[in-house]
């Protein structure tokens, strides 16, 4: 700190000293006050001495003024304990100005804003005339050369697809077998030199003692004396059941008339009367469908796989299915294996095409029933009732149904030209008014700080509710 602030802080410091000690009153012992004394000190650049010309002519100056007024010389020529402080510019004025402003601003805001809130007003909700639009369509889809105007789109056909699958399942039928008689071959030999003949229905035993009995006649040839005649007929056990399945030779010896001998080979198929497990058609029906839904798919992918981005699929792809179960229906099995395979041909045409056809068939299917100022809402809805594709001509054949949501449309002009004509209304004769315009179904008005509508056209706000 340089000498001149230390000089000027104990000038201070000595003046407030001088004033308490010539304080008239002085606080009493018993009183606890304590004075607080606020000290600013305010460092200030020295001003630069005045030349010596003006400083004379002020020395004069002051010296004729002094002997003019010398009884308050005294009371002039004190000099003050410590410098005066700076005055500060007076600029306070100007942010109480613009707090006033602000403030009156926001007043003049708020206020316009009440009154725009108090303001009448109406909303108008409008739900405007609509009709339902559909038609069906034969579109053809071919290879080149398409034809707009004759309802031709082009497309392509996909290269072939051949899927297969297999399944095993449990067979499900149930079969009833009747008791059968064993049945097999007899032979006759005859050492006569002449023929012989066994009617049919001869009696046979054999060595177990099971009775068989010839089928049909045998008509046995002469015997030489080197060999003898025979011959085979079909015989079949007497009692059915299994008993009756002999075995070769059980019937060996003279029988039936001299020199005539018999013998036998195996018998079988005697049998009792039993139910067994076998194939049913539904046990093949359900498996072919369930492997048949699965191909679908398959196919589907794998064509797609063959689809552009433009593109869209025929939707269903012709295919020709192959069903092959290891054990016919009726057969006597536990469980059978069932195959399907599926030859698919796949046929795609452009999406820009088919949609610009129907929407220029609709448009003008709308036109016809509707007339004119309405637009369609949303997008077309669309169906293939029924595809049919011909491999040879690479073509096919859409019967599609197309359905689209038509509403009355209000230009800016004709909103305007509503507001125009409710104007000052009543809610009533509003509506009434509405009602026979056309383009509306059904109006309904709703207002605000008022009964009737407002003559200012801004304050009527419009609202369209389309219903699909």
């Amino acid at each position: 700190m340089d000498e001149h602030l230390q000089q000027e802080i104990k000038e201070i410091l000595d003046h407030l000293d001088a004033e308490k000690n010539t304080s008239p009153s002085q606080p009493d012992e018993n009183q606890q006050g304590i004075e607080v004394i606020d000290v600013f000190i305010v460092r200030r650049q020295m001003e630069e001495p005045e030349p010596p010309a003006v400083e004379s002519t002020l020395a004069d100056a002051s010296d004729e003024q002094e002997t003019q007024t010398a009884p308050v010389e005294q009371e002039t020529t004190e000099e003050p304990a410590f410098p005066s402080l700076p005055l500060k510019p007076r600029r306070r004025a100007l942010p109480f100005i613009v707090g006033a402003l602000c403030v009156l601003g926001a007043g003049l805001l708020s206020a316009a804003t009440l009154l725009l809130i108090l303001a009448p007003s109406a909303t108008v909700t409008i739900i405007p005339t609509s009709a339902q639009i559909t038609a069906t369509r034969t579109i053809t889809v071919v290879s080149a050369h398409a034809n707009i105007l004759q309802q031709q789109i082009p497309g392509r056909p996909l290269e072939t697809i051949t899927l297969s699958q297999a399944k095993t399942v449990p067979a499900t039928g149930t079969g009833q077998q009747q008791a059968k008689a064993a049945h097999g071959l007899v032979t006759f030999y005859n050492a006569l030199p002449a023929p012989q003949t066994i009617p049919a229905g001869e009696m046979l035993t054999g060595a177990d003692g099971v009775a068989v009995v010839t089928l049909q006649a045998a008509w046995i040839p002469a015997g030489t004396l080197a060999t003898n005649g025979q011959v085979t007929v079909p015989a079949q056990a007497v009692e059915v059941g299994p008993q009756g399945n002999i075995v070769a030779n059980d019937l060996y010896g003279k029988c039936c008339r001299d020199n005539v001998f018999v013998s036998n080979g195996p018998f079988h198929g005697g049998q009792n009367a039993r139910s067994y497990q076998m194939v049913a058609q539904q046990d093949i029906n359900e498996v072919a469908s369930s492997l048949k839904a699965s191909l679908d798919q398959g196919v589907q992918a794998a064509l797609s796989q063959q689809v552009q981005s433009n593109e869209t699929l025929v939707i269903p792809a012709p295919c020709t299915s192959n069903v092959t179960p290891d054990h016919k229906v009726g057969e006597e099995a536990s469980q059978v294996q069932v195959t399907v395979s599926e030859t698919c041909t796949g046929e795609v045409y452009d999406t820009s095409a088919f949609h610009d056809l129907l929407m220029r068939e609709i448009t003008q299917q709308a036109i016809k029933q509707v007339g004119t100022g309405y637009g369609l809402v949303g997008d077309l809805q669309t169906s293939i009732a029924k595809a049919m594709v011909n491999t040879c001509q690479a073509t096919a054949t859409l019967q599609v149904k197309v359905s689209s949501t038509w509403v009355y449309q209000f230009s800016q002009a004709q909103q305007d030209q509503v507001k125009l004509r409710i104007r000052g209304k009543s809610k009533d004769e509003a509506i009434a008014l509405l009602l026979h315009m056309p383009g509306v179904q059904t109006v309904s008005i709703s207002t605000k700080n008022g009964t009737t509508i407002p003559t200012d056209m801004q304050r009527i706000h419009l609202n369209f509710v389309i219903l699909t």
